[in-house]
């Protein structure tokens, strides 16, 4: 029986139901340790200590907060559940994200670390900032997609767009804040109702266009591996293919509409026949028994309250029969363990122990080829520094100084030189090496170039 997991995006998210599964399951806690470690070097604070260190948090918390807390709260939620699933026994034939989805079925797919994939989000998020947003909001309306964009034609202000076809009656449309207030009257008019989003920012509409290319500049740095799972994406209605620039494809994100009713027909024309939710309130749960009411689809909710905690959701897969078993213990490896005490480990820590597994593999075996410059080197790499800290590109002369003019610490540094190892395939620094070699610009572009030519790529 063919099974899909499916990760919502802006809104789903269940502060009490998190933190019951985080009780019961500890892969919950080490999901966001994950997380943590980018959001303490980037924000000096622990997205951890926010969402499980206490009173339950609440979407309009979240929201409230600095614009990443909501955006990587929903994601960490997503693949925590996946993770507990996965640990289970469960491997799904194909993963989908509706909207910030995406990411996290592609980290779950094994395209990216969960730490990666916090870095991607961070860096969506940090694109968007400081663009004029005109405090644009999204909104939900009961009606198809023709109708919606009647509704916004109507309107004609150049921000609105029909974001999200999320079934027949239900299309999401985004804009200007000016624009959807009156898409709200519009739609009060022909009496269709207008539900306002739990969302950030108003994605998916052309307010969000100039983001676009700093964004795909800034995932490009990121790390990607082929992933184990196919994923599925319903904004480009196809699977993602091996080598694909996710840069230009994840910040097309940002303007492109969510197909999420043609992915689910898409899905069960492919012969998926279970969909299970790797996240809270039962999101994208309703959308698919809408879109596949009459085909009766089997619809697994994840994270849905806190009286559905994630056991129920696995007691249900086990009896689809879907659960593999914990795998038999290699003669030798652990000599004297008990099957039945090492069942029960797998059962509880068996996904994080397949995605480090995973993981291990996919950089011994198919390492991600390194970046070549693609043209001045000292462009890419003022370019990159000016991305990873918001700061104008012409501030990055040859002779400033990082830390005694730009304020940039020896650890942020440090974290930027990593990520230009990573991003051209650099061997780690010798021991030898102190930051004082690079305390301007143009040292650091020398002692790019000087690698680069010393291992074989030239930059120019």
């Amino acid at each position: 029986m063919k099974t899909a997991a499916l990760f919502p995006g802006q809104g789903a998210f269940d502060g009490r139901a998190l933190l019951a599964a985080a009780e019961r399951h500890p892969e919950i806690g080490d999901v966001f340790s994950e997380i943590d470690t980018v959001t303490a070097a980037e924000a000096g604070r622990k997205l951890s200590a926010i969402v499980l260190g206490g009173e339950p948090a609440t979407m309009d918390g979240l929201l409230a907060d600095d614009p990443w807390v909501s955006q990587l709260a929903i994601y960490g939620v997503d693949v925590a559940v996946h993770r507990v699933l996965s640990g289970a026994g469960w491997r799904p034939d194909v993963l989908a994200g509706h909207s910030l989805g995406e990411i996290a079925a592609l980290v779950c797919g094994g395209a990216y670390s969960v730490a990666d994939g916090a870095r991607v989000i961070w860096q969506r998020v940090q694109a968007v900032a400081g663009l004029d947003l005109r405090d644009g909001y999204m909104a939900a309306l009961s009606t198809d997609a023709v109708r919606a964009g009647q509704i916004a034609d109507l309107v004609a202000d150049d921000s609105l767009a029909v974001a999200a076809e999320n079934h027949p009656a239900q299309t999401v449309l985004s804009g200007s804040a000016v624009a959807m207030d009156a898409v709200r009257e519009v739609a009060r008019a022909v009496n269709v109702s207008f539900a306002r989003l739990a969302a950030s920012v108003p994605f998916h509409c052309p307010l969000l266009r100039p983001a676009i290319a700093r964004f795909a500049v800034a995932v490009k740095a990121i790390p990607i591996r082929t992933p184990h799972t196919p994923v599925y994406s319903p904004i480009y209605n196809r699977y993602y293919e091996p080598g694909e620039d996710m840069g230009v494809a994840l910040a097309g994100h940002f303007v492109e509409r969510v197909l999420f009713a043609d992915a689910v027909h898409a899905l069960y024309a492919d012969g998926v026949r279970v969909f299970v939710e790797c996240g809270a309130l039962e999101t994208v749960s309703k959308l698919i028994r809408r879109n596949l009411d009459r085909a009766e689809p089997v619809v697994v909710p994840g994270l849905s309250d806190a009286g559905q905690p994630i056991d129920a959701v696995v007691s249900r897969l086990r009896g689809l029969g879907v659960l593999e078993s914990a795998p038999v213990v290699p003669e030798g490896l652990l000599p004297g363990v008990d099957a039945q005490a090492f069942a029960a480990f797998w059962a509880e820590r068996g996904g994080a122990v397949l995605e480090r597994i995973r993981q291990e593999f996919a950089e011994y075996g198919t390492p991600a080829p390194a970046a070549s410059p693609s043209g001045d080197l000292g462009s890419e790499l003022r370019r990159l520094y000016a991305d990873a800290l918001e700061y104008p590109v012409e501030v990055f002369t040859d002779d400033v100084l990082l830390e005694a003019e730009l304020g940039i610490d020896s650890v942020k540094q440090v974290e930027l030189l990593t990520r230009v190892s990573e991003r051209y395939g650099l061997p780690a620094r010798s021991g030898s090496f102190r930051l004082d070699e690079v305390a301007t610009m143009g040292k650091v572009i020398g002692y790019v170039r000087a690698a680069l030519d010393e291992h074989g790529t030239t930059g120019r």
